[in-house]
């Protein structure tokens, strides 16, 4: 581009600039690399491409009970460590403080609005905090709990009848919303994380599937889109403990077990338009602890032992055996390990073979 071309090119772009009131023209060399608001759990961090982009949308789907609210109360706290402010929209169903203060959340920092009269109550106090660019995490748990004006009542305001039809209202909604709002969203550089549930799509055809409800247009705006489902059982996080017995012929003997203290939680990106993140399709494992949440417990340096017996008789026997041989404390409480926060650690695989027998010597 020559020198006088660019000059002119340049005058009208200020000319343009200054009747909008807004930067609306710049130079390639003026783009922002926008942040990200990590959920603080580095395997996951590793998979998104650092967390949850600011300035974009964010969708995490899948089914009931597989650690999608856990993954983003895990979240809030971390972002709130990092000094950010965050909003959080629950459609669902009451959540107890506690439950909050389990995954570390501080309370009277988060911005909380609880079961929205509609959809457009929610999405309208999106906006103006975006507008106002005084929020950096926005969090709606779920989509499906928005409930559109047009189907509670009719054009004159008057309730609607629960036996109408509302083919594809929360989807209108939705593709209105992005249209007037995504532009706000980004240049607040705010965070939008949109919590799905899954529903059954195909019905009625030779194939059914699970799939994204709300519309096409959540799909379209959206930066990333993460699926969660649950893993198989075997693959379930446990911890080993001892448990001592007589057997038939009243020898004592011992089994090592394992006691099952989460599930398998699957994470799939759908879509991402990150060039840190794994790529699409892409697949991780991350154990979810019932104790802990997504934060992994160190492994066993003691293992705990239990006391199997038929009769109080026998209970006292083998406690009293054990003591004897310094395998138990005097006197012994039934053992509990605390669970110690540390990065992801994969349950181990059970091993087979027969009960051990306790050396009497």
């Amino acid at each position: 581009m020559n020198n006088e071309r660019k000059n002119k090119l340049i005058e009208s772009m200020k000319k343009f600039n200054k009747k909008n009131k807004s930067e609306i023209f710049t130079f390639g060399d003026k783009i922002e690399k926008l942040e990200v608001i990590p959920t603080g759990i580095k395997s996951i961090d590793d998979f998104l491409g650092g967390g949850f982009k600011q300035g974009g949308h964010t969708i995490v789907w899948g089914m009931y009970s597989v650690g999608k609210t856990a993954l983003i109360l895990t979240t809030i706290a971390n972002a709130q460590k990092l000094g950010k402010t965050v909003c959080y929209v629950n459609t669902e169903k009451p959540i107890e403080p506690e439950r909050f203060k389990f995954f570390g959340i501080n309370l009277d920092e988060m911005v909380y609005i609880e079961a929205p009269e509609n959809a457009e109550q929610a999405l309208e106090a999106m906006r103006t905090l975006c507008k106002d660019k005084v929020i950096d995490l926005f969090v709606i748990d779920s989509t499906n709990g928005l409930c559109p004006k047009s189907v509670q009542e009719d054009k004159s305001g008057k309730e609607r009848g629960l036996e109408k039809k509302n083919v594809a209202s929360l989807a209108l909604t939705l593709s209105s919303f992005y249209n007037a709002v995504n532009a706000l969203v980004f240049k607040s550089r705010a965070a939008i994380v949109w919590i799905g549930q899954s529903r059954t799509q195909g019905i009625g055809t030779f194939f059914t599937r699970a799939g994204l409800s709300g519309g096409n247009a959540q799909e379209f705006y959206a930066y990333q889109i993460m699926f969660m489902r649950r893993g198989q059982n075997s693959d379930a996080p446990t911890k080993k403990y001892k448990v001592y017995f007589y057997d038939p012929d009243k020898k004592l003997r011992y089994q090592t077990k394992n006691e099952v203290i989460g599930f398998d939680v699957v994470m799939r990106l759908d879509k991402t338009n990150s060039c840190k993140s794994k790529k699409e399709k892409s697949e991780i494992h991350i154990p979810f602890y019932y104790d802990t949440g997504f934060k992994a417990i160190q492994k066993q340096e003691e293992i705990p032992i239990k006391i199997d017996a038929e009769n109080d008789e026998d209970y006292a026997e083998i406690e009293k055996t054990l003591i004897e041989k310094g395998i138990l404390k005097n006197p012994f409480k039934p053992l509990k390990v605390d669970c110690i926060i540390v990065d992801d650690v994969m349950p181990e695989k059970k091993k087979r073979g027969r009960p051990k027998k306790l050396d009497k010597s």
